[in-house]
């Protein structure tokens, strides 16, 4: 029997780490903006002001903008606070407001050959330039057209005659595209991406000049990898919405959507930073919107707070360049070029002592959040969309030392969803906190890499990456302390569907010394090691224990001491509770209970005779990564699938969970060939990922994504898709409810079509999945920890928004002390809602345990769920709830 030494109360304190901050109070001047006002007004709330500006150039330290519901297109740079006395630019809460870093674009005439063209002025640098067409974004004029997904590119293939500054393609349509950027992914082993600009061209070939750094890993020529596109060029433009900017005219020519360009509304990126926070310091921002434009602190930045900011196609831009001299932290070297536009992009929280948090930043061809200096926070935010043009450029980019990056959700990355590039980091890597992340989806343009990527030469002394998750991603590994990288303690981190490795600690014929990985449980979708550290000269202090895994823990014998490998628990069978859905904390039985050893500051509380192996303690409270925003769960639960191929192949594996089994069509891909999916009960999604792993030629070229509530009535197609990356995603215009789902090619190709995983996700969680209490969108009456809440009372309640439900059983696992007349209830879309159960409480003696009861009936769709403590004042701790059927 386990050892319950610590009690509900004890347990569920040491896990509140967020800290309770008060709003101190503020006695400065509030002045009102609203779009009714005038710069010339007094700028209260009867008679605002019209811009926000006109209030800046008012305020002092302690006084408020509060801005009104509208959109604002300007630019701000506010003046400094005072630490007590902070400056703040907050919304009014009537409704969104917006800081639009767009101008319209008017005066359109017909240019023929089917263009219109207007004269304007773009002020950003050209390869900054974006276009919007009726809100959407518009793409460049490019050859070969791809779909509107940036992450899933449609690349040409250039003929093995190329060479790193020359390419034949018989493909490659019979036009001037002098001047136009070629935008290369080639080469042995190409982990990033180039540009170059074309020279001279002649039927079936082109010469350029740039794009050849590093070859052969990185650059054109008879090479593994041959991928191209071209941008940037009047003759690529051949689709509606494409555009393209005569930066010598100053004209801009765009295709016009079908039925002419009378009543759509075209804006272009006229403002790089909204706000401008580049000389201020001890500024609140608070709930603005952002859209084509982007937010920066500065290097002298201090007492910073970013909060609830929605930042939407934060960057853009064309080119890939080598970053310049200044900002190098080592010498000039041709393979700096992974670090392009690293500096240039994203929501940027430069300086000391700043913070982002409760932030959603998406869209973005760079960075998604750049942390730079000393002491930042960036936390509980969901970063999306990013990444696309194939540099280092990730979901975070971190430098420098003493930051704390925690409870992000980091999906849908070019390449990395955290990085730390040395380039422009320099080697130190000091003190930095990486906690509770949720990272998936990464490596879309990019191979070699993984979902957290750090290199190179730096020495991570002091800083912890711990307690995080990485999962479906089509690079080799979940975490990869990259080339000669040490003192980097890993522990409590998961992963799963990451290809070869958990982790992987590269020496690349170098030293790696004092790596650690401790209590770290890696599932499905893994087939090479748990943890490798290999390639090293020297691996001397390095230690790796209690690791779960299905694959051995290696590391190079060399040193003085030798790397330590001891208390591993490889195993098929290690009693996680569902592997294919990441749910790796241990069952009754586990072989990994008890069985761990004491790590001198990594074991903490031991609920049993030892420390269990693992990232989960068995009988403690389940720890839960990523943010708790709306968006930050879409992840649908898999359950028991099965695929038929009309070709008449077995399909199991493209629906068995794991990344790295393998289903391929028996003949090459033909329109009309299609899969069909039996999810086993009905299932609420709007986007499926077609995954085909990486290094494959079998992407589809075309295909359309059908559904079926009964199998034998099946919709039109709710999504078209193109391009040709790792993975493809299908994105409905709105979330369905399906049991089948057919997925059917539209384009033949030369080789036999493959897949490797089929996902869903919803708009939402899914109900059938673990809500895990922490991370509940509303909570009321009580502290939420890391891995549950604490103590409800009565009337205390907790809110989980936009919950896919379909079920009949509720199931959560609590800890109370409450001897009789306690209970806690659920109820439907508002905390008054209708009561979906009631599960009735006896006390659980502190211990975690699981309670289920029956629903009053069926609940099915979308809904806002409540759970709702009645009774006394300590009700219960609550660590997670799921229905089922």
């Amino acid at each position: 029997m386990r050892l319950r030494h610590l009690s509900v109360l004890a347990a569920v304190t040491a896990l509140l780490t967020f800290p309770v901050q008060a709003h101190a109070a503020q006695s400065g001047h509030t002045y009102h903006v609203a779009p009714r006002g005038s710069d010339h007004a007094h700028g209260t709330q009867a008679s605002p002001l019209r811009t926000i500006g006109a209030c800046l150039e008012r305020v002092r330290p302690g006084d408020t903008c509060l801005v009104h519901r509208g959109t604002y297109r300007e630019q701000l740079t506010p003046p400094s606070g005072t630490e007590g006395a902070p400056i703040t630019i907050a919304a009014y809460g009537d409704g969104p407001v917006t800081v639009d870093g767009t101008e319209r674009v008017t005066g359109w005439k017909d240019a023929g050959d089917g263009l219109v063209a207007a004269d304007t002025d773009l002020p950003p640098d050209p390869d900054f330039n974006a276009v919007f067409v009726d809100d959407a974004r518009a793409a460049e004029g490019r050859w070969p057209n791809s779909g509107s997904d940036p992450l899933n590119t449609t690349w040409a293939e250039a003929d093995t005659t190329s060479t790193d500054q020359h390419i034949d393609d018989t493909d490659l349509p019979d036009a001037d595209w002098t001047g136009a950027t070629v935008h290369v992914w080639a080469g042995s082993n190409p982990w990033a991406q180039q540009t170059g600009t074309v020279t001279a061209t002649a039927p079936g070939k082109l010469d350029f000049k740039g794009g050849n750094y590093r070859c052969p890993p990185l650059c054109m020529g008879n090479q593994t990898y041959r991928n191209y596109y071209l941008v940037g060029s009047k003759a690529a433009l051949d689709q509606p919405g494409e555009w393209y900017y005569d930066r010598t005219a100053h004209r801009l020519y765009l295709v016009p959507p079908k039925g002419g360009i009378a009543g759509h509304t075209v804006t272009a990126k006229h403002r790089l930073w909204a706000v401008d926070l580049s000389d201020s310091s001890y500024v609140t921002v608070r709930d603005l919107n952002l859209w084509g434009t982007s937010l920066r602190t500065g290097k002298s930045s201090t007492g910073v707070v970013v909060d609830r900011l929605h930042a939407t196609y934060v960057s853009e831009f064309s080119t890939l360049p080598m970053p310049p001299d200044s900002d190098l932290a080592v010498e000039p070297f041709e393979g700096n070029i992974v670090a392009s536009r690293i500096l240039d992009s994203g929501v940027q929280i430069l300086g000391t002592g700043n913070t982002l948090r409760n932030s959603e930043i998406a869209q973005s061809a760079g960075d998604g959040v750049l942390v730079r200096g000393t002491g930042n926070t960036v936390t509980n935010n969901y970063i999306h969309d990013v990444g696309w043009m194939g540099s280092y450029t990730p979901g975070i980019e971190i430098n420098g030392n003493g930051h704390t990056v925690t409870h992000n959700t980091v999906r849908r990355t070019g390449r990395a969803a955290i990085d730390t590039a040395w380039q422009l980091n320099g080697t130190e890597f000091h003190g930095n906190r990486i906690a509770y992340n949720d990272i998936s989806e990464a490596m879309r343009t990019s191979r070699d890499g993984s979902p957290f990527y750090v290199c190179c030469s730096l020495n991570g002394s002091g800083t912890s990456i711990d307690h995080n998750t990485a999962h479906d991603a089509d690079g080799q590994n979940g975490y990869y302390v990259d080339n000669y990288s040490h003192h980097f303690r890993l522990h409590h981190n998961v992963a799963w569907n990451t290809g070869s490795r958990g982790v992987y600690f590269n020496g690349h014929t170098g030293p790696s010394v004092a790596n650690e990985d401790h209590n770290s449980s890696y599932g499905v979708g893994i087939n090479v090691a748990s943890v490798a550290l290999g390639g090293a000269t020297d691996a001397s202090g390095s230690y790796f224990s209690n690791i779960v895994g299905p694959k051995p823990v290696t590391a190079t014998k060399a040193g003085d001491p030798l790397p330590v490998v001891r208390s591993n628990l490889i195993s098929d069978k290690p009693g996680y509770t569902d592997a294919v859905n990441g749910e790796l904390w241990l069952t009754p039985g586990s072989p990994a209970i008890d069985a761990g050893e004491a790590v001198d500051g990594v074991t903490t509380d031991v609920l049993g005779t030892a420390p269990d192996q693992g990232a989960y303690e068995y009988g403690a409270p389940v720890w839960s990564t990523g943010c708790d925003l709306p968006g930050c769960r879409q992840r649908v639960r898999h359950g028991d699938w099965t695929a038929t191929a009309s070709d008449g192949t077995s399909a199991s594996a493209t629906v068995d969970g794991d990344i790295n089994t393998r289903w391929t069509s028996a003949t090459p891909q033909t329109a009309g060939q299609s899969l069909t999916v039996d999810l086993g009960e009905s299932k609420t999604f709007g986007r499926l990922s077609l995954d085909a792993g990486r290094d494959t030629s079998g992407q589809p070229y075309g295909f359309t994504v059908s559904v079926s509530r009964d199998g034998t009535h099946w919709s039109e197609p709710l999504a078209r898709v193109s391009g040709r990356s790792f993975t493809q995603d299908a994105v409905f215009p709105r979330q369905t409810t399906a049991r089948q789902v057919r997925i059917t090619l539209t384009v033949s190709g030369p080789a036999p079509w493959v897949v490797n995983d089929i996902r869903l996700y919803g708009e939402g969680p899914d109900a059938t999945s673990a809500l895990q209490a922490e991370q509940a969108t509303t909570v009321r009456g009580v502290e939420r920890g890391t891995a549950a809440t604490g103590v409800l009372g009565s009337g205390d309640r907790l809110g989980f928004g936009t919950v896919n439900v379909r079920g009949g059983h509720l199931t959560v696992r609590l800890a109370s002390t409450c001897a009789q007349g306690c209970s806690l209830q659920l109820r439907l879309d508002s905390p008054a809602g209708p009561v979906a159960a009631t599960v009735p409480l006896a006390g659980t003696d502190g211990e975690w345990r699981e309670q289920s009861v029956a629903l009053r009936r069926e609940v099915t769709g979308t809904h806002d769920l409540y759970a709702v403590a009645k009774g006394g004042p300590r009700v219960a701790a609550l660590d997670w709830l799921t229905i089922r059927p």
